[in-house]
């Protein structure tokens, strides 16, 4: 119950970001300055902070068995969606497959994972989204444009990324920054949670009544929020050591991505669908993530 109530505190911190742009209190310039805010400097902060925790050879296999079941479980569901989507048009294909294949695991995940197994189990989800942001612009680019689309490259500027390598080598060396520099990531990275799901509840304004009417929408929010992360339960059958799975599940079970609504507009594909489902998975994940939170 602890947990659910932690949840549903994040939910509420989305509920204020709608309300402040329902209100006029925000408006779109400054959702975007937030957005920023925290893609550029409180969630690399975060994750530079949190990466310098000391390494075991236990927990260094189990960051390798996240890495390679999220691969794993973002391609299965890329093909799914693929093929479930195929009398589609090639647009509305690509983007209804990628909205099915990523989850927002970053913004929405971070918080989620924190709030559910600890600071500690940070770590799980900073690897969940170093795959996700390579099946992200390889795969997810691909269906977008083929293989010329495909942009392994975009990797490089990812600020995220960036600091998911660096907080990696302080990881893997033992190697430590000073504490005034930990001290401003500490205080920096402290801010992510409540602006992030404030700007997720932000981008809620979209939302329509009639968006509910889109049954292929309503498909992508099933497979993103329900049927893909049981799929992931199914490991439970397994040796695999919990906290891996339980990980694993928590971020796969996270609404569509933002990455697809960019994406779609870098592809020139149908963006005001992109923007539809991401709109409509984060508010159904409102229901959906603390039901979902009862099986971990």
């Amino acid at each position: 119950m602890t947990v659910l109530m932690q949840v549903l505190t994040l939910f509420l911190l989305m509920i204020t970001g709608l309300g402040a742009v329902k209100y006029k209190v925000l408006d779109e310039k400054g959702v975007k300055g937030l957005n920023t805010l925290v893609l550029y400097f409180a969630q690399p902060a975060m994750i530079l902070h949190k990466l310098q925790t000391p390494a075991s050879p236990e927990l260094i296999i189990d960051l390798i068995w996240v890495f390679f079941l999220t691969c794993l479980t973002i391609g299965l569901a890329g093909v799914i969606a693929f093929r479930i989507f195929a009398k589609e048009t090639a647009e509305r294909r690509a983007v209804l497959t990628n909205l099915s294949m990523v989850s927002n695991c970053g913004y929405m995940g971070y918080p989620v994972i924190i709030a559910t197994m600890g600071e500690s189990a940070l770590i799980y989800a900073v690897v969940f989204v170093a795959a996700f942001n390579l099946m992200g612009w390889t795969l997810g680019a691909y269906y977008f444009g083929g293989p010329r689309a495909m942009q392994p490259r975009k990797l490089l500027t990812n600020p995220s990324l960036i600091a998911v390598a660096a907080g990696l080598t302080l990881f893997l060396t033992g190697w430590r920054l000073p504490s005034f520099l930990n001290d401003a990531l500490n205080m920096m990275g402290g801010t992510t949670t409540p602006l992030a799901m404030f700007v997720i509840g932000a981008r809620l304004i979209s939302l329509r009544r009639e968006h509910l009417q889109d049954v292929k929408l309503l498909i992508v929010c099933v497979l993103r929020l329900l049927v893909f992360p049981a799929m992931i339960l199914l490991l439970r059958l397994t040796p695999l050591p919990d906290m891996v799975v339980s990980a694993v599940y928590l971020c796969t079970a996270m609404p569509c991505a933002a990455l697809t609504a960019m994406q779609s507009e870098l592809f020139d594909c149908d963006k005001a669908l992109a923007s539809r489902g991401v709109a409509l998975s984060t508010a159904l994940s409102m229901i959906t993530v603390p039901l979902m939170l009862l099986l971990v």
